[in-house]
């Protein structure tokens, strides 16, 4: 086993000094030491264009175990708008979940899954892009439909989860 990959492997392991439960509650950024967002999205339950951004699904990481390597995802997260720092939006965690361990290659999409065939604009998975050949990925390893106006997760049956390829050629 290589060195970047022994540390990336033990970073794993490494324990944070935040949990889920933690976050929850908490109004970000500035974010927990050790943890940064890695990318999210917004959401609403109001077709106002100002209301646009009420809520967001995202998730935290560490930084890279390496120089040049990849954050760590650590939480699954969702939030509700608390006010603005600047351009910068400031959210209350209301839901965290710990990112599934030992998928790399996979990503957080959202708003473009179906669940059971049927298009569900408020299901986040954390899903694998392997294949260009195909229109829907089925490789989820976590799913979850964020439950508006409390914003929090009801986690579902990744079996019954895909989502849009974005890569797929046919789009």
């Amino acid at each position: 086993m290589g060195s970047s990959t022994l540390a990336w492997s033990m970073s794993l392991l490494a324990p944070l000094s935040v949990t889920a439960a933690d976050l929850v509650g908490r109004v970000m950024p500035p974010y927990p030491a050790g943890l940064d967002e890695l990318g999210g999205s917004c959401v609403s339950d109001s077709v106002e264009p100002a209301r646009v951004c009420d809520y967001s699904v995202g998730v935290l990481a560490s930084p890279a175990a390496v120089d040049g390597g990849e954050p760590i995802p650590r939480f699954v997260i969702a939030g509700q708008l608390a006010g603005r720092d600047g351009a910068r939006a400031q959210w209350r965690i209301t839901d965290a979940l710990p990112y599934p361990t030992g998928r790399p290659g996979y990503y957080l999409q959202f708003g473009t899954c179906r669940v059971n065939g049927r298009d569900d604009a408020r299901v986040a998975a954390i899903v694998r892009q392997h294949d260009t050949s195909t229109e829907w990925l089925k490789d989820i390893a976590w799913a979850g439909r964020l439950r508006l106006p409390d914003a929090r997760f009801d986690v579902l049956d990744a079996r019954t989860v895909d989502c849009i390829n974005e890569a797929y050629y046919g789009l």
